[in-house]
C-alpha cells in the first residue's frame, strides 16, 4: 500500500479526547517526506516542532499517530491554528500531509503530496483514548 493509502487509515492515541466543537489540524515533524528516521533524529524534530508551536502560542496537545493494527506509531500534535498555518508548518518540516478535524470530521489533506484532500468520516471512532 503506497503512504497516501496508510494514512487514509490512521488512528489516534489520545490521553484526552478531542471535542467535535472544534477545528483543528493533527500534524508530525518526524520521519520528513515520509522516511523513517532513527529515534533520536525523530525526538530532536519533535522538539524543534513542539517549541515553534509554544511560540507561536497556539494551543496544543501531543497524539500519536498510528496504524491501525498499531504496529506503527508518530508522535503528532493536535493545534488550534488554520489549515493555510497548518499546511505551512507541514511543509517546513517536509511532511506530506496534514489531518484537519473540522467539527468532528476527519480529512487527509496534501501538503508536498499532488493528491486531492480526501473525507475520511467522522474523527471520534478513530480517537483511542490512552489511560493514565
Amino acid at each position: 500500500m503506497d503512504l497516501w493509502e496508510c494514512y487514509k487509515h490512521s488512528v489516534f492515541l489520545c490521553h484526552q479526547e478531542l471535542g467535535d466543537d472544534i477545528s483543528f489540524a493533527i500534524i508530525s515533524a518526524q520521519n520528513p517526506l515520509g522516511t523513517l528516521c532513527l529515534q533520536p533524529q525523530n525526538l530532536r524534530l519533535d522538539c524543534e516542532f513542539e517549541n515553534e508551536l509554544h511560540q507561536h502560542g497556539w494551543p496544543y496537545r501531543r497524539l500519536i499517530g498510528a496504524s491501525p493494527d498499531l504496529s506503527f506509531k508518530e508522535s503528532s500534535w493536535a493545534v488550534l491554528c488554520d489549515k493555510r498555518r497548518a499546511l505551512e508548518l507541514a511543509k517546513r518540516y517536509q511532511q506530506n500531509a496534514i489531518y484537519w478535524v473540522d467539527h468532528g470530521e476527519l480529512y487527509l489533506v496534501p501538503a508536498l503530496f499532488g493528491h486531492r484532500e480526501e473525507h475520511l468520516g467522522a474523527f471520534r471512532p478513530r480517537q483511542i483514548r490512552l489511560d493514565d
